[in-house]
């Protein structure tokens, strides 16, 4: 089909340090004073939180803002001068830490002039106060400002104590509201650390890339982005983590009307086993649904009765331990290949076979493995391959960095690293594989490893009725399909994931919860949305 998706701008997401940066040139450069910034923070995080509890009679709710030393502290500080003025009936603010701003001293000298009920958070001996636990313990609207974006290492101590404090009255129904970051979310804080699980997240400037690394991101619940006065020059020119794609970064040209089947491109599925009859069946027909053309299933002879009834339009080919699939054939036959869903072990000398053919190609699951045991048994170099997507999720990345001997990835690519380091680590993984890695989570990071340098592109999908069994089995049919209509393998996993993540919105408002087979039936309306946006 010979046919190129492409993408429009898509968001910046940066590090906590290139926002320390921008805010320190706004003033530095730009002349714009620090309480001017922290001004406008406060005021526009407080209009996006009313916005937020306008089913609420707000007015009449306790408010505790918590306000650590730093900006963000400020910020909160602003935040509750405009509670009062506001109306709301009962404000307190909880202070916490004894190396304060300047900017955040005036702003506590303001809170106090106003009368506003202020406690300390700290008792003797680095002890949270008991005052401190009554507040927190009866408040309705918790504003974090504990930690910013200059915080360094793991929250411990009375702010540790402070931030569990927070979580279990969140978990009582309080409704939990972070200025810039949900404190203990840094780039260079582990994911297993404590940090403040918030309903809301109001991001100052640019979002923040650590916000999108999966252990973080339940944590920043709603995120919403303004702009507290910080020139657009240095928003615009902010050196980029990654990069941000949602639906409107997707546009598929409209399939012509005298488009025919081979015209869409042919997929070689290399899918199934005894054991798993299902997943073969799921991604050939995604890939149908995603607009592919033909589909051809190479699978064990004895499951093609079983796969031939339940996929009449699927092209079936029975392969014996005998059988010799040369890559010539499949240069003839096919645009992509897709091997994986389903498949078992021990397809090592069928995947070579595959992989040297040089075609665009798909691997998921036990795919993966295999491409790892080729690759740690110098049967494969790691570059010898033609296009090539890795679909992993946590656990298959974790299984085949430990086959390839790089223990140390896969502890930073892990669910406990900190921001930087996953982020780090997956682009290593990639350039060392020179593949197009897609980790696959509520956050998805699809990253290009052709070439050192790439940014990382996230899509954001918090969409938990797609943990569903064969989802990925789902996506890996509509990237390859994707592949065998012409898009870069780079194009095709953006264009993959963006379908998949809109087939899981159209089968949850369908269905609230659904299967895999629902969620296939939801491909092809997913894709006719992007169509429809094309110019």
């Amino acid at each position: 089909m010979g046919f190129c998706g492409y993408y429009t701008d898509m968001e910046t997401l940066a590090s906590t340090q290139t926002m320390e940066v921008i805010d320190s040139k706004a003033q530095s450069d730009y002349a714009i004073p620090g309480l001017i910034l922290m001004e406008q923070a406060g005021v526009k995080a407080w209009r996006a939180l009313i916005e937020r509890l306008a089913d609420r009679d707000w007015k009449e709710q306790r408010f505790l803002c918590i306000a650590g030393g730093g900006n963000n502290g400020g910020d909160a500080l602003v935040m509750a001068r405009e509670a009062l003025f506001a109306g709301v009936r009962k404000t307190t603010v909880l202070l916490v830490g004894s190396r304060i701003s300047n900017a955040c001293a005036t702003q506590r000298n303001i809170c106090r002039s106003l009368g506003l009920s202020m406690v300390e958070a700290e008792s003797s001996g680095d002890t949270l106060a008991s005052e401190a636990l009554k507040v927190v313990g009866e408040a309705d609207i918790l504003i974090d400002g504990l930690a910013g974006t200059g915080l360094r290492g793991m929250l411990t101590g009375l702010s540790a104590e402070l931030v569990k404090a927070v979580n279990v009255r969140k978990s009582q129904g309080a409704f939990v509201f972070s200025v810039d970051i949900p404190s203990g979310c840094s780039d260079l804080v582990s994911a297993a650390a404590v940090r403040v699980q918030a309903d809301v997240t109001i991001t100052m400037g640019l979002q923040k890339a650590a916000c999108y690394h999966p252990p973080f991101r339940p944590s920043w619940g709603e995120v919403i982005r303004i702009n507290p006065s910080f020139p657009i020059k240095l928003l615009k020119n902010a050196p980029a983590v990654a990069l941000l794609c949602d639906d409107g970064d997707l546009r598929l040209p409209a399939v012509s009307d005298q488009s025919y089947k081979n015209r869409r491109g042919h997929v070689g599925l290399f899918a199934g086993s005894q054991t798993y009859t299902g997943a073969p069946r799921l991604s050939a027909r995604a890939a149908f649904h995603a607009r592919g053309g033909l589909v051809t299933l190479y699978c064990d002879k004895e499951i093609t009765s079983v796969v031939a009834t339940e996929s009449p339009s699927v092209i079936i080919r029975g392969l014996d331990s005998n059988s010799v699939v040369s890559a010539g054939q499949l240069m003839d036959l096919h645009q992509a290949l897709v091997a994986g869903p389903g498949w078992g072990e021990g397809r090592e000398d069928l995947l070579l076979t595959l992989l040297r053919s040089g075609l665009p190609m798909v691997l998921d699951a036990d795919g993966i493995t295999c491409f790892a045991n080729l690759v740690g048994g110098h049967r494969l170099q790691a570059n010898d391959h033609g296009p090539l997507v890795l679909t992993p999720h946590p656990g298959e990345l974790h299984r085949m960095l430990e086959i390839l001997n790089m223990p140390l990835l896969a502890q930073e690519s892990g669910t406990g690293s900190s921001p930087e380091a996953f982020i780090d680590a997956l682009q290593r993984v990639a350039v060392a594989l020179e593949v197009i890695l897609v980790y696959k989570s509520h956050v998805v990071w699809i990253v290009d490893g052709r070439s050192a340098g790439n940014l990382p592109l996230v899509v954001d999908g918090m969409n938990s009725s797609l943990g569903v069994a064969g989802s990925g089995d789902v996506l890996t049919g509509i990237v390859g399909a994707f592949l065998a209509q012409g898009l870069d393998a780079l194009e095709a996993a953006k264009a993959g994931v963006i379908v998949h993540q809109k087939a899981g919105r159209i089968a949850r408002d369908a269905h609230s919860w659904f299967d895999s087979q629902e969620l296939v039936d939801a491909v092809g309306n997913a894709c006719r949305t992007f169509e429809r946006g094309a110019p």
